[in-house]
């Protein structure tokens, strides 16, 4: 079941001020610039992006050597002082990325799931997305439980650890940032299209055209996706497309607007039920799903930014952005696998209906002021953000009735018998406004201070159960880094967050709280082929909200997690890369207990169960994965890596865990002019594993081999 977190975001029309850094005008040459080799690489390669404000320009693929989504201004990767993964729009290409999972794989410290086959779902240091992460758009706070598709985006930031300093309430554990491509004053149009295993397509296309004298630029970007998937009855299916105008009247305004539209169609999947913490006898591909099964969702995001540069030490920036989101869901769930009469087993279901909408309007206004004072040179971002989140949504669960594991035949029909004490309604909103500031302090090169945070005030209420709650929460964030060498620093971090309680909790409730230290060293060469990073932390995670066996969030638990993480990207030579991603995770629930279910003759029963010392679901200790990419003159281009992940509990329980799996993938590539063939070849040796299902009661297979070929046309 999905926690719908109302925690601060926005509903005040506000109005667009100025601000930020210009962007740097680009010639068509410069996008239309080749290798060295005279290989020509993808458009997006090619292209000129914004980030945050710096135009960077490359014709090839490079080892990203600056981030924003720890400080929200450009800072090398050098002298920001926590662990930050970087996914580029190259290597997403390369593996043939899909959604955001696929490029989360490249982090350390991250395992990838699915929510029910219908929604990115990650972990991050051991703590869930839903509960303890923060999905953003440009900046921008996003509504959870979706796909999020990488047709528009040009690379994916990850910060590790509490990031409520900057984007308030509930990034405990990770923010991921998908910066998405920008309006450049060029022309081009790039086509490319995939087909594999599954019936299998997608289509993308990337449109644009700009004027340098009128400064203006306008890009498009679109998306059609459909696939049967590998599992019986599980086609999904999704249209998008993305617009964006930029308008530049000089040197120091710019004006960007954008908006996209999402309509996407999946079917559920809870997967193969665990009987005796072992699973069944069946096909791989059995699906226990009902006919009633879907999970359709409508997203339209509006963006406008306006940009001023008011001096060569002043620059404003003013974000508005509203989101809507419609998600009409019925899944089957499982509650556990009996014996029948027939000798055979039943597997019991319910069916949960969820109308949901969500619709988010806010407005982020920042400053970004450069000065001296005795003996230190500040960089200062200071910004506010005024916003409002109304969810509201009718859940319900309605009876299904048994199925044979083995010999399965469908019977439901509708109505639906809905189970009253299951059903929940909101109609709740949540108004935030806070102000925060993040200072970069530079003693001299070798020593930098970054001290920061955020003060939310956060006021809370839903007309349906008539719970009000106000929070007033200040998140602090200290680091330093020290540079003995100029290719080489040591840093550290200490930080809080917190995580108002979800729109499914009742009445008054603490807020959860997090905390984190980290200590880490960083290598970098001059010449950008070498970036490295090991980090070392320990976050902890207090009253955390658990769902009993009926759904309701009331209980309380602790949770633990250390580890140590290992980021390397290396470039040996010029077309040749290699990306290596390691982490060692030790995660505990401190304090946990939480209300089962027990079935009995009669009925069931409830009993509490202290999970006390058990390992959260989904925490592997280790995660590897390793990705190389060799170019070679002539234009062909190959590929390949693996991923490793330990075995992993499926439940906070603790009884049934998923065997540790290496998955291989290669890549072919070959570039002739403006045309780029490719073929990916995934999970090589065919290897068998499961991934996440519902709770105690279930796995999904994941897809075994798979082929994908595809091309890429740049005009």
């Amino acid at each position: 079941m999905v926690r719908w977190k109302i925690h601060g975001i926005s509903f005040v029309a506000l109005i667009l001020a100025t601000l930020t850094i210009c962007p740097v005008r680009t010639s068509a040459e410069e996008v239309d610039a080749k290798d060295e080799e005279g290989a020509e690489e993808t458009s997006e390669e090619m292209k000129t992006y914004t980030l945050e404000g710096i135009v960077v320009t490359g014709n090839k693929e490079v080892i990203p050597t600056e981030s924003s989504v720890a400080t929200k201004m450009p800072v090398p990767l050098q002298k920001t002082p926590a662990s930050v993964g970087v996914v580029t729009r190259s290597l997403v290409d390369r593996q043939d990325g899909v959604i955001l999972g696929d490029a989360l794989k490249n982090v350390s410290g991250v395992n990838v799931q699915t929510g029910f086959g219908v929604h990115d779902y990650f972990v991050i240091r051991g703590f869930d997305s839903l509960t303890g992460g923060l999905v953003l758009t440009d900046g921008i706070p996003e509504p959870e439980a979706s796909f999020y598709h990488m047709y528009n985006v040009e690379r994916v930031e990850v910060l590790k650890g509490p990031g409520a300093f900057l984007y308030g309430g509930n990034p405990l554990s990770g923010s991921v940032n998908l910066l998405r491509k920008q309006p450049v004053f060029s022309k081009f149009a790039n086509l490319s299209g995939s087909y594999g295993q599954h019936n299998s397509y997608r289509a993308t296309v990337d449109l644009g055209t700009g004027n340098l004298d009128q400064g203006v630029a306008f890009r498009i970007n679109a998306l059609r996706y459909i696939s049967d998937k590998y599992r019986d009855a599980k086609n999904s299916s999704t249209w998008a497309f993305h617009p964006t105008l930029m308008w530049q009247p000089n040197e120091k305004h710019s004006v960007t607007v954008g908006f996209e539209y999402v309509d996407s169609g999946h079917k559920s999947d809870s997967g193969l039920p665990v009987v005796n913490n072992d699973l069944p006898d069946v096909p791989r591909t059995r699906s226990y799903q009902s006919p009633f099964d879907i999970s359709d969702q409508l997203i339209h995001r509006l963006r406008a930014e306006l940009k001023s540069r008011l001096s060569p030490s002043v620059t404003l920036r003013n974000r508005s952005y509203f989101t809507d989101f419609d998600w009409i869901s019925r899944g089957t769930l499982f509650s556990g696998v009996f014996p029948n009469a027939q000798g055979s087993l039943d597997l019991y279901r319910s069916l949960l209906l969820l109308d949901d909408r969500q619709k988010v309007l806010g407005n982020q206004l920042e400053g970004l002021f450069e000065f001296q004072t005795k003996g230190a040179s500040h960089t200062l971002l200071a910004g506010f953000e005024l916003s409002r989140w109304q969810d509201v949504f009718d859940l319900n669960v309605g009876v299904l009735p048994n199925m044979d594991v083995f010999n399965p035949v469908e019977t439901a029909a509708e109505p639906h018998f809905l189970i009253p004490e299951q059903s929940q309604m909101a109609d709740a909103s949540s108004v935030v406004l806070a102000p925060y500031v993040v200072d970069q302090i530079s003693f001299f090169d070798r020593l930098q201070v970054f001290l920061g945070g955020r003060y939310d005030h956060i006021d809370y209420s839903d007309k349906v159960t008539g719970t009000d709650r106000k929070y007033t929460h200040l998140s602090p964030i200290a680091g330093l880094v020290v540079s003995p060498a100029q290719d080489f620093s040591l840093y550290a971090n200490l930080g809080q967050a917190f995580s108002p309680p979800s729109s499914q909790v009742v009445g008054d409730r603490k807020a959860e709280e997090g905390g984190q230290y980290e200590v880490g060293m960083k290598k970098f060469l001059a010449d950008g082929r070498l970036n490295a990073t090991v980090a070392i932390y320990h976050l902890e995670k207090d009253n955390v909200a658990i769902p009993d066996a009926t759904g309701v969030t009331q209980q309380d638990g602790d949770q633990r997690s250390k580890g140590v993480e290992l980021e390397l990207a290396l470039q040996p030579s010029l077309n040749w890369q290699t990306h290596l991603s390691y982490s060692y995770t030790k995660s505990e629930l401190t304090r946990f207990r939480e209300m089962v279910m027990v079935p009995t003759q009669t009925g069931v029963t409830f009993n509490m169960v202290d999970r006390s010392g058990n390992v959260p679901a989904f925490t592997p200790k280790h995660i590897l994965n390793l990705w190389t990419t060799r170019m070679f003159g002539n234009g062909l281009g190959v590929a390949g890596g693996a991923r490793y992940v330990h075995e992993q509990f499926i439940a906070e329980d603790n009884q049934y865990k998923i065997d540790g799996a290496i998955v291989l993938n290669v890549a072919l590539y070959y570039n002739y002019k403006k045309v780029t063939v490719r073929m990916n070849l995934k999970n090589l040796t065919d290897q068998k594993y499961e991934t996440r299902g519902f709770g105690s009661a279930s796995v999904i297979p994941a897809d075994p081999f798979c082929m994908y070929c595809g091309f890429d046309v740049r005009m």
